[in-house]
């Protein structure tokens, strides 16, 4: 909102990343120049869904699709789900080391069970949402699993800020924590709703 670009320097640092170890380019795109010329309306264009008014007056997810360049931006606007219930799955073969466009994988885990959420376990420990990380409240410290499958920009602010700490979490972990909640770009440990750990199955 009000056009703040949260945590741009762990987003620039993903793409920097993700671009060297996938193609193998050294070059550094920039990405705030990138966000602020497509919500301006200048090159990339394509799908902008919201106007620029609109785009600072609510809580807007950019969705940038990259490879060697810019592919396309998207303003579209977010919205927090409401999740009533959660399963645990398991899955010891799921990797996921960069943030991809194609995510079948995770469709397939969602569409198995009846839950509003699934929580990915992978060689027995906690990994993270379908599509956030995971923090769980023990009454004192909010802590993340140093087991994710996605390194999430949120996860990297709130960890350098020393809002929330790591520390290994497995299914028969979760009776001595309280509470959790999803982190990801658009939801920080504030905005985020807390949900009882007993919605867990």
């Amino acid at each position: 909102m009000d056009g703040e670009i949260r945590n741009l320097e762990f987003h620039q640092e993903r793409m920097t990343r993700s671009r060297w170890k996938l193609f193998g380019l050294k070059d550094e795109i920039d990405l705030e120049n990138i966000i602020k010329s497509g919500f301006n309306g200048a090159q990339p264009p394509e799908n902008r869904l919201l106007s620029v008014v609109e785009a600072t007056r609510i809580k807007t997810k950019c969705r940038i699709l990259y490879g060697e360049k810019i592919e396309s931006i998207e303003f579209i606007p977010y919205q927090i789900k409401k999740i009533n219930s959660v399963r645990l799955i398991e899955n010891n073969e799921i990797e996921y080391p960069f943030k991809f466009e194609y995510r079948s994988a995770f469709e397939l885990m969602k569409d198995s069970v009846t839950e509003d959420e699934i929580i990915i376990v992978r060689k027995g420990q906690i990994t993270d949402t379908s599509y956030s990380n995971l923090v769980f409240f023990d009454g004192e410290n909010w802590i993340t699993p140093t087991s994710f499958l996605l390194n999430g920009t949120m996860r990297q602010s709130l960890l350098q800020s020393g809002k929330i700490t790591e520390d290994e979490v497995n299914p028969k972990d979760l009776n001595r924590f309280i509470s959790f909640k999803l982190i990801n770009a658009m939801m920080n440990l504030e905005e985020s709703p807390e949900l009882d750990v007993a919605i867990i199955h």
